[in-house]
């Protein structure tokens, strides 16, 4: 928790975070003037821009730790906490807690922001809108394992590339359901964190968000267990 509260800490008193974030929130309100070029979608418009803001928020978020990992081990600062009684994995969970709890935070505070600037221009937020945001904060915890599972191998700039890449390929897996060998669990699948249209639109069940915020969790543990893995065979300076 040492590990994890430094992480989100250093994160989160970033007076830039929050500047970004107000950014978003005009960029979300200004969906609001486009009532005429959008041929009166602009309620739509406005949804759609949200969730788009906020999973790019999710992802550069998740990519951030890619940064982290990588330059403690070049400085040595990861083996100076690894001197102390602190595990490999403990410290690889700890950095994973720390930017999921950094995640949920910023992309919360955009699903709160953008609710009431949704309330102020049209008077209204429906439980479907928060369940597609809510969908979007729960993508962070597969995504942050990617990230760390990246950066304990691979140097800062090609980590987050593998990262986004990654990302990229995973919300993709679907097209691949015909290869049963690749899409039958080997591949994390994250586009079912993908449903946010369909979420707003059409409704999705808690049920089905319970049931994915589940499967982030398992997934999580088994790609921090592989990181760990890795990472125990690597030499530290």
């Amino acid at each position: 928790m040492a590990i994890a509260g430094g992480t989100w800490r250093r994160i989160l008193r970033m007076r830039v975070v929050y500047f970004l974030i107000l950014c978003v929130l005009i960029l979300i309100g200004s969906a609001y003037n486009y009532d005429i070029l959008s041929m009166g979608m602009h309620k739509q418009l406005m949804i759609d821009v949200s969730l788009v803001l906020n999973t790019i928020a999710a992802i550069l978020i998740a990519v951030s730790i890619t940064f982290e990992i990588p330059k403690e081990l070049k400085e040595g600062v990861a083996s100076t906490l690894l001197s102390k009684p602190l595990g490999r994995t403990q410290y690889l969970v700890g950095k994973l807690v720390g930017i999921i709890v950094t995640g949920i935070v910023i992309t919360g505070l955009i699903t709160l922001g953008f609710m009431f600037v949704f309330n102020a221009a049209f008077g209204e937020v429906t439980s479907s809108m928060v369940k597609g945001h809510v969908l979007i904060m729960a993508s962070v915890i597969p995504m942050s394992a990617i990230a760390v599972l990246f950066s304990v191998f691979i140097p800062e700039f090609l980590a987050a590339t593998a990262t986004v890449v990654a990302i990229w390929f995973a919300h993709a897996t679907s097209s691949m359901s015909g290869v049963k060998f690749l899409y039958g669990g080997i591949l994390p699948d994250l586009n079912l964190y993908n449903l946010r249209a369909e979420a707003v639109y059409g409704g999705i069940s808690s049920g089905y968000i319970l049931v994915a915020l589940v499967w982030g969790i398992v997934f999580s543990v088994f790609a921090t267990a592989l990181a760990s893995l890795i990472f125990s065979y690597k030499d530290l300076k």
